[in-house]
């Protein structure tokens, strides 16, 4: 640990996401690849009659992907303050990690830290969910679902436009396959839409009151896409 100020302290100990599920990590950076490559070789060059439209669906995919890592990579925003015995501080430790607690600052028990703005632990990712990489979430499910939603709509086209009844028992069961896909994906890309509008996290989106006003909104997901550094988050207990 490293002394920062007085009693302050800040952690040096943190360890890039949670190795034990790398393992898991990775099958899903290649089960993914895998589905963009089954995408883009077997139904983009059968069915794509737009070779523009093409490079835009494989452009979402590597946005995807970038993402993917991104999300993977990024310290989550990780609360790196504590504090030794002191009788003049009445703020809030974590009894676990004894993390200097703050408004929206919890624990996670997989990678036993206390995370600012905690939205979740993802398996998936290998990492918590917090203030620095939820961009990178909300990018990654956005990225995802345009690449399906335009290649479903090349498949619906085919379907119902083109002339194409050899082919029509596997182009069905490509467009179910891509739409209970994005039924499981739909719910991910509103909700981290509209709490990214409201700045709230996910502990506070069932008992807190959505704000359609355009200037909120707009102030919110500026504050969202540009937030990164937590400077202001140390200038909080530069007076212990």
């Amino acid at each position: 640990m490293l002394n920062y100020k007085g009693n302050l302290w800040v952690r040096k100990n943190y360890v890039l996401g949670n190795r034990t599920q790398y393992p898991l990590f990775l099958g899903t950076v290649a089960g993914t690849l895998l589905l963009y490559l089954y995408c883009d070789f077997v139904l983009l060059q059968k069915y794509c009659e737009i070779p523009n439209l093409s490079k835009v669906i494989v452009t979402f995919q590597i946005l995807s992907i970038y993402s993917m890592f991104r999300v993977n990579m990024t310290e989550p925003g990780v609360q790196m303050q504590t504090i030794s015995e002191d009788k003049y501080f009445d703020g809030k430790l974590c009894e676990k990690c004894r993390a200097i607690k703050i408004d929206r600052c919890y624990h996670c028990k997989f990678c036993d830290h206390c995370v600012n703005d905690f939205e979740a632990h993802c398996f998936l990712m290998a990492t918590c969910i917090g203030r620095r990489n939820i961009k990178y979430l909300l990018g990654l499910v956005t990225f995802t679902g345009i690449a399906l939603y335009l290649l479903l709509l090349i498949l619906i086209y085919k379907l119902f436009v083109s002339d194409c009844k050899k082919e029509l028992t596997f182009i069905i069961l490509n467009i179910v396959s891509l739409v209970l896909t994005l039924v499981h994906l739909n719910p991910f890309i509103y909700t981290t839409w509209r709490n990214a509008s409201q700045n709230w996290t996910k502990k506070e989106m069932n008992r807190a009151k959505f704000n359609g006003s355009p200037y909120y909104i707009y102030k919110n997901y500026k504050q969202f896409f540009t937030r990164f550094y937590d400077s202001q988050l140390y200038a909080n207990f530069m007076q212990y």
